[in-house]
């Protein structure tokens, strides 16, 4: 099964999303391009309190969270204490920093609630973008924005 059957929720989702938000927004597609594009992914589904990412794995793959909610967090020099840095709603994505760089996962993603990620492999990326390119730069330049906003509410957690 393939993610293309959650291509509505993306669309209506991105509609209600703030402007400020970590959603990922591309106002100006169709659902037949979300379709495109959600057609070369899997289907993961989590419960509340999986570890979703584990920091240090090596995996180059983004996912697409079409359901549910998670908290992105890293573990404090106990060893045992968590700390969490931010949530991730749906119609959003996570894995974004090794998707783009190919190293590590740099920290741990843990469901809140049960939901549904779509996981898109870097292989199905480079395919979607020899077949569709106008909607690769689409898809690239709106998780650039989604870690750009992170990058800048991290700073404003830092400074203070």
């Amino acid at each position: 099964m393939n993610g293309a059957a959650f291509a509505a929720v993306f669309v209506q989702e991105g509609k209600r999303a703030a402007p400020g938000s970590d959603t990922l927004l591309l106002p100006d597609w169709r659902i037949d391009d979300w379709r495109k594009l959600l057609a070369g992914t899997s289907v993961k589904q989590f419960r509340t309190s999986d570890v979703v990412i584990q920091r240090d794995v090596q995996e180059r793959v983004l996912y697409f969270v079409a359901a549910g909610t998670l908290e992105v967090g890293v573990t404090t020099f106990d060893g045992v204490s968590v700390s969490p840095l931010a949530r991730i709603g749906p119609v959003s994505v996570i894995g974004e920093q090794s998707f783009f760089d190919g190293h590590p996962r740099s920290a741990n993603v843990w469901a809140v609630t049960n939901g549904t990620l779509l996981r898109w492999e870097f292989q199905a990326f480079e395919q979607f973008g020899a077949q569709e390119p106008h909607l690769a730069r689409d898809v690239i330049f709106a998780v650039a924005r989604v870690l750009s906003t992170r990058l800048r509410m991290t700073t404003i957690r830092v400074r203070r």
